[in-house]
Parts: structure tokens; C-alpha cells; sequence
């Protein structure tokens, strides 16, 4: 069975942050993920982690002020992604979560590097990630590259779809990174779930669900997500499947919508 994980950036608002662990995990999510380990207290994230069995799925492993495909930005970059794999080793987390461009507040791209070509962008990324490579992999943590929409959300974002994404990861050829599949975000882009999961299901080490338009939960959009994951458990995916989404009224009616599709898979 699939397990279910609420990111609780966005999921339970409504209560403190340290809160939403006790809340997930009455809701009846199987763990808990989060974006910057910065300014929160990571001692006590991996004691109400312990206390609530409530695994943290990922973090985020990428700044605002660092850019994975800027070649300039290569020193900071990898020691802020080193910081981030020391707080997902504190927590528990297997993951951390990476992108190519430095986003901003409201997930604005901080820099589209119009003025350098893709070749020389994607290199860098591939470049810096295999320096990076060796010390997630020492550490046991996997790094998740992350493509998104360049439609809705984050225009001007370097990687935004599958296909780059593994070329990436194939260019590196270390199992310690790998590729995030956020449906919500590749719906945008190019549709077609199941197939391109079945393409490159062996490079996809995790899973971000909300639907679309609205990225709010299963059920307010376009997607069926019935078939959706009763299919990427029939193609063999076995890790976590995230709610990054907010709800579209209340948290409850989102819980309930997200809890729904559990008959199904």
C-alpha cells in the first residue's frame, strides 16, 4: 500500500507548525514532510517524529540565494545542499528535494538566465550535482531533482519536464540522485501520468500530488487520482506519495478528499 504523506507547509495551517505533526498524524497520514530546515527547530521535529511514528518524507535542500545551474554559485550551492543532508540525517529524512533555479517568495524563479544557453545551464547542474553526489550518498540521503510548470507557477524555471530531469540524473549516474515526480506540476506540462511514470519509473525516487488547476486536493480538478495511484501501484512505485497542496475550503474537507483514495490503493 502506498503511504501517505502531508506536506505540512501548506496542510495545517491552521494550527503551529510543531502542531501539525500531532494533527497528520490523527488525520491519518503515514508521515510528514517540509520545505527549508532553516529556523525551525530540528531537535524537536525529530521528537515529535519519534513520538507520533510520523516519518519526515523530505526536506528541501536548495536556498533561495543559490542556484543549481549557475556555475557561479557552485561553492554555495553545494554547501547549502551539505547543510540541508545533516538536518535530514538529524530527522530522519531519506530525501532531500532540489531545483534548478533559486526560487523566491511565492515560488518566483529569482533568475531565468536568459542570457546563457540551456547546454551550458544543464551542464552545470549535472556538474555540480556530481560533486554533490558522494556526500548525500556517504550520508545514505538521496537527492530528488525536481522539475516544474513554467505555464502557471514558475515561469522562467529551467527544468520543467521528465525527460531533462533524467538526463540530468543519467549524466550524474549516482544512485543517490534521482528525480521528484510532481504530478500536479507535469500535468501542466505534458499530461500523460502513468506513461511517462512507466518511462522512467527506475529514475523516479519520489512523488508530489495536488490537482489541477488550483493544486488544491484529489477530487477539485482535472486529474483522476483514483486511477492515478491505483496505477503507479500496479507499475511497481513503492515510496511515498506527498500532499503539496492547499485545500481548496477546509483542511478537513481536504483530509477527507485525500483519505478517500486510501479504498483505492
Amino acid at each position: 500500500m502506498l503511504r501517505f504523506s502531508a506536506n505540512i507547509e501548506m496542510l495545517g495551517t491552521q494550527v503551529d507548525f510543531y502542531d501539525r505533526f500531532e494533527l497528520a498524524k490523527r488525520s491519518g497520514f503515514d508521515a510528514v514532510e517540509f520545505w527549508s530546515p532553516e529556523g525551525k527547530d530540528l531537535q524537536r521535529i525529530a521528537s515529535l517524529s519519534k513520538e507520533f511514528s510520523l516519518p519526515v518524507s523530505s526536506l528541501s535542500g536548495d536556498g533561495p540565494s543559490f542556484s543549481l545551474c549557475d556555475d557561479s554559485h557552485r561553492k554555495g550551492y553545494i554547501e547549502y545542499a551539505q547543510s540541508a543532508i545533516e538536518a535530514a540525517t538529524l530527522v530522519g529524512a531519506p530525501l532531500i528535494v532540489l531545483h534548478s533555479n533559486a526560487l523566491g517568495e511565492g515560488g518566483v524563479v529569482m533568475d531565468s538566465y536568459a542570457d546563457v544557453s540551456e547546454h551550458r545551464l544543464y551542464m552545470n547542474m549535472a556538474l555540480t550535482l556530481s560533486l554533490l553526489a558522494p556526500y548525500a550518498q556517504k550520508a545514505g540521503i538521496k537527492c530528488v531533482l525536481e522539475p516544474l510548470n513554467t505555464h502557471v507557477d514558475h515561469k522562467g524555471n529551467l527544468l520543467h519536464t521528465i525527460a531533462d530531469a533524467v538526463e540530468v540524473v543519467q549524466a550524474v549516474g549516482s544512485p543517490a540522485v534521482q528525480v521528484l515526480y510532481d504530478l500536479y506540476h507535469m500535468q501542466i506540462e505534458s499530461g500523460n501520468l502513468l506513461s511517462v511514470f512507466a518511462q522512467n519509473k527506475e529514475h523516479i525516487g519520489h512523488i508530489h500530488i495536488a490537482d489541477n488547476p488550483g493544486r488544491h486536493e484529489p477530487g477539485t480538478g482535472e486529474i483522476n487520482y483514483r486511477t492515478v495511484l491505483t496505477g503507479l501501484e500496479d507499475l511497481g512505485y513503492e515510496g511515498v506519495v506527498a500532499f503539496e497542496l492547499s485545500p481548496l475550503s477546509t483542511y478537513e474537507k481536504a483530509v477527507e478528499a485525500i483519505m478517500a483514495l486510501k479504498t483505492f490503493v
